[in-house]
C-alpha cells in the first residue's frame, strides 16, 4: 500500500508539471495531526511542489531558499503542509501576536479560488510560529478584514521552519458537484530579503494577478455541507460622561443578541441578525479633520458585514478616486437587525442582498421612529471566461420623507492576459430633506489596464454628475469629468541592496462641471524597492484644484519611506511639502506640511509597540503666520500572553483638539465568533466648569469615562 501511494503521487507530480488538467489530489485515509511537524505518514508519500519562483524583487528567479507544499484532504478537512528551508532561522521575522497582525513578517500562504472561476480568491497565512492572518481578494484588491475559521501549528528548526494547515470544508463556499475543482498559488514570504515566490510560478506576461494564474486541484468525496451556525452574543457597556460639573451615568446597557447563518446550499449564504453585536473591540486610530475637503475614510471592522462584503464590490472603483465604493458598510451606523444573502446561485451567477435597520441617533427605540433608516442593497453578477463579468447593483437609503436611490450596471471584461476593460454606468435619485425635491443624475466610468511583471498603466475617463448622490457608497467628490493615466516601468537588479527601481508618471485631468473650469494634477516621480522590506517613493506634484468656484495651486514634493531597518525595529514614514487650500467661506492658497511616522518595535517575541505620529500645519503666503498645526500622537502596546491571549494598552493625544484618550483591553480568541473581550476606556479635555458651563481650560478634565464586556460563541452544526 505505501509503495502504491508513493508511485501514485509521483505519477501525479509529474502530471501537475506536463499536463493543464486538473491534479487529482490523494485523499488521506488518516489524516495528519496538527502539530507543526511534518512527520505524519501522509506527508512522506504525498508529491511535494518545491520549484518556487520569485515575483518580488523580480519574476522568474529560483527562491533564495528552497520551499515544499503539500495537499491532502479528508471528507472534512483540507490540509496543507509547507516546508520552509532557512540556513538562518534565528534571523527570521516571526512574532507570537494577534490575528492578522503579520503581513511584515515571514510567512506562507494558501491562496485559493474554491469555485475555480477568477472571480475571488482566499487568502489563508501562517508565520513560523502558527500565527494567523486571512483575507479575501478580489480584482487585485485583498480585504483583510474577513475572518475565517481555520487552523494551523508551526516549528521552527535547525533548517527553517515547518507549517500544518487545516481548513473546515465548512468554512468555505464551494461548488456542489463531485469532484469539486479549487484553484491553488502556494506563496512564501522571506521578509530579510523582500522576497516573495509561488508554486506554480506567475506569468511575467500577467504580473501579480493571482486570480487567472491559479493552478487546479480535484477533490473527490468531499462532504457537501448544510451549514449552520449561531453566534449568541452578551455585551454590557458602561459609560459616564461630564454633566453639571461631575461624571454622571449616561448608558448602562446590558444587551443579548443573536446571528445567524444557514447555509442553504455550499455555495449560498444566509446570514440573520437580531440585535446583533456591531460593535469594534478597538477606536478608531485619530485622524487629522481640520482643513479637510472630503470626509475621512474608516475601514470597516464589524464581523456581520465581512462574510460576503466582496460581493458588494463593483467595477471602475479606485482607492484613489472620487468615486470610491458603491457599498460602503460603515454609513450603517448603529443597525438594529440585519439579513443578508451572499453567495452563488449558479455556476456563474452571483448575488449579494442586504437589509438593515440603522438607528443612527442611538435613541431609545420608541422615540427614534422617525430618525430610523431602513437600507436595502442587491447586487447580481455573471461571470464569463477567466475573470470577466458583468454585474448589477441597486442601493436604496430610505428614511421619513427622505430616500437615497441608486441603481446601475458595471463589468470586467479581460482582453488578454495582461489587458483589462472596466466600467460601470449608475444613476441617482435623491431627497435630502423632506419638502425638497427629488433630484436626479449619473456617473460613468471606462478604464482600460495593463500589467506585466515590468509595465504597469491605465488610463480611465469619467463623469460624475453635480446632483449625483450615494449615501450608501463612498463619494468623495461629485460634479466632475475626469481623464486620469497612471503609468510605471520596472528596472530590475540580480544582486546588492536596491532590487527594484520603477520610474512612474501620473496624470489627472479634470473638469469642476459647476464652474467649466479645467484643473491638473501630475505626478513625476520614482520608487525604489530592496532588502530588509525597505522602499523609497517621491515625485513632484504640479497641480492646481478648483474649489467653489476657483482656481488654487496646490504644487508639492512627496516622498515615503519603510524599512526594517532591524529585526525589532520596522519604520514607515510619509512627509508632503507644498502649496494648500484653506477651505473656509473664502478659499485662499497657503502652504505647509503634512507627515506621519509609524515605528513598530518588538523586542520580545510576545511584545510589540507602535508609536504612530500625524502632523499637519498651514502657513499664509503674504503674512507668514501660522493658522494651525495639529499633531496626533498615538502609542499601541500588545503584550500577546498565548497565541490567543493579549492585552492592549493605547494612549492617544490630540493637539489641536487638545484631548486626550486611553483604551485598554484584555483579549481571548479562541477562534473568530468565540471570544471574550473586556475594555476600558477614557477622553481627558483641558476645560473646565465654572458653576454654569464648561470653558476651555489648563488643567485636563476627564470628561467621558467607560467600560464594557463582551462574549460570544460560535456554534457549528
Amino acid at each position: 500500500m505505501r509503495y502504491s501511494l508513493l508511485i501514485l503521487g509521483f505519477s501525479l507530480f509529474f502530471q501537475a508539471i506536463y499536463s493543464q488538467n486538473p491534479i487529482i489530489v490523494s485523499k488521506a485515509n488518516k489524516p495528519p495531526v496538527l502539530d507543526g511537524k511534518l512527520d505524519d505518514d501522509i506527508w512522506k508519500l504525498l508529491p511535494r511542489y518545491s520549484d518556487f519562483k520569485t515575483y518580488t524583487p523580480d519574476f522568474g528567479s529560483t527562491a533564495a531558499f528552497a520551499t515544499s507544499a503539500m495537499i491532502t484532504y479528508d471528507e472534512k478537512n483540507l490540509y496543507i503542509g509547507f516546508d520552509c528551508k532557512d540556513p538562518e532561522p534565528d534571523k527570521l521575522k516571526a512574532t507570537i501576536s494577534a490575528r492578522d497582525q503579520i503581513k511584515s513578517e515571514d510567512w506562507v500562504c494558501v491562496n485559493f479560488d474554491p469555485f475555480f472561476d477568477q472571480q475571488g480568491l482566499v487568502t489563508l497565512y501562517v508565520n513560523p510560529r502558527g500565527i494567523q492572518a486571512d483575507g479575501r481578494s478580489s480584482a487585485s484588491k485583498e480585504d483583510m478584514g474577513a475572518d475565517f475559521v481555520f487552523y494551523s501549528k508551526a516549528t521552527i528548526t535547525a533548517e527553517g521552519y515547518q507549517v500544518e494547515i487545516a481548513v473546515p470544508f465548512k468554512s468555505l463556499r464551494y461548488p456542489k458537484t463531485d469532484p469539486v475543482t479549487m484553484g491553488f498559488i502556494f506563496e512564501r514570504r522571506i521578509q530579510r530579503l523582500s522576497e516573495q515566490a509561488t508554486y506554480p510560478a506567475l506569468n511575467p506576461g500577467q504580473g501579480m494577478n493571482f486570480l487567472t494564474q491559479t493552478l487546479g486541484y480535484s477533490f473527490s468525496g468531499i462532504k457537501h455541507y448544510t451549514l449552520m451556525e449561531l453566534l449568541p452574543a452578551f455585551t454590557y457597556s458602561f459609560k459616564q460622561t461630564q454633566d453639571n460639573g461631575k461624571l454622571g451615568v449616561s448608558t448602562n446597557k446590558p444587551s443579548v443578541g443573536l446571528t445567524g447563518t444557514i447555509g442553504l446550499t455550499s455555495q449560498l449564504i444566509l446570514d440573520m441578525a437580531v440585535n446583533p453585536d456591531f460593535s469594534q473591540v478597538e477606536s478608531d486610530a485619530g485622524q487629522i479633520s481640520e482643513n479637510q475637503r472630503y470626509a475621512l475614510y474608516y475601514p470597516e471592522k464589524r464581523p456581520f458585514f465581512q462574510e460576503g462584503k466582496s460581493n458588494f464590490d463593483i467595477a471602475g472603483t479606485s482607492d484613489m478616486g472620487f468615486f470610491q465604493q458603491a457599498f460602503h458598510t460603515r454609513q450603517i451606523i448603529n443597525p438594529l437587525a440585519g439579513i443578508k444573502l451572499t453567495g452563488k446561485v449558479t455556476e456563474h451567477d452571483r448575488i449579494g442582498l442586504l437589509y438593515a435597520l440603522d438607528n443612527p441617533s442611538g435613541t431609545a427605540l420608541g422615540d427614534s421612529s422617525l430618525s430610523l433608516i431602513n437600507y436595502g442593497i442587491g447586487r447580481l453578477q455573471h461571470s464569463f471566461k477567466n475573470d470577466s463579468y458583468i454585474g448589477a447593483i441597486a442601493t436604496i437609503r430610505q428614511g421619513t420623507n427622505i430616500y437615497n436611490r441608486v441603481g446601475g450596471l458595471d463589468g470586467r471584461l479581460r482582453l488578454n492576459p495582461a489587458t483589462t476593460a472596466e466600467f460601470n454606468v449608475l444613476g441617482s435619485s435623491t431627497v435630502l430633506d423632506a419638502g425638497e425635491n427629488q433630484k436626479n443624475d449619473w456617473m460613468a466610468t471606462a478604464k482600460i489596464a495593463r500589467t506585466t511583471n515590468r509595465f504597469s498603466g491605465d488610463i480611465q475617463i469619467q463623469h460624475i454628475g453635480l446632483d449625483f448622490n450615494t449615501q450608501s457608497g463612498f463619494l468623495l467628490r461629485s460634479g466632475v469629468n475626469t481623464i486620469t493615466s497612471d503609468l510605471s516601468y520596472s528596472f530590475y537588479r540580480d544582486h546588492g541592496f536596491v532590487r527594484n527601481i520603477s520610474p512612474f508618471f501620473y496624470g489627472f485631468l479634470n473638469q469642476d462641471i459647476q464652474s467649466t473650469i479645467w484643473e491638473r494634477d501630475v505626478g513625476l516621480g520614482m520608487s525604489i524597492s530592496g532588502q530588509r522590506s525597505s522602499k523609497l517613493f517621491f515625485f513632484l506634484n504640479p497641480s492646481d484644484e478648483v474649489y467653489r468656484g476657483e482656481r488654487f495651486r496646490t504644487h508639492s514634493f512627496h516622498c515615503s519611506i519603510s524599512s526594517q531597518l532591524i529585526q525589532s525595529i520596522r519604520i514607515e514614514g510619509e512627509y508632503r511639502f507644498g502649496y494648500r487650500t484653506r477651505y473656509v467661506e473664502n478659499p485662499y492658497t497657503g502652504w505647509g506640511n503634512t507627515a506621519s511616522l509609524t515605528i513598530n518595535f518588538q523586542p520580545l517575541k510576545k511584545f510589540q509597540s507602535d508609536l504612530i505620529l500625524n502632523y499637519s500645519d498651514f502657513y499664509q503666503i503674504e503674512n507668514p503666520v501660522m493658522e494651525f498645526n495639529y499633531l496626533i500622537i498615538r502609542s499601541r502596546n500588545t503584550f500577546q500572553i498565548t497565541p490567543k491571549l493579549f492585552v492592549r494598552g493605547i494612549v492617544e493625544y490630540n493637539s489641536f483638539e487638545k484631548d486626550f484618550l486611553t483604551d485598554f483591553l484584555i483579549s481571548f480568541t479562541y477562534i473568530p465568533g468565540t471570544v471574550v473581550h473586556l475594555g476600558y476606556g477614557s477622553l481627558y479635555q483641558k476645560q473646565v466648569w465654572n458653576g454654569h458651563e464648561y470653558q476651555p481650560g489648563s488643567d485636563y478634565l476627564e470628561t467621558v469615562r467607560g467600560f464594557f464586556f463582551k462574549a460570544s460563541y460560535l456554534w457549528r452544526n
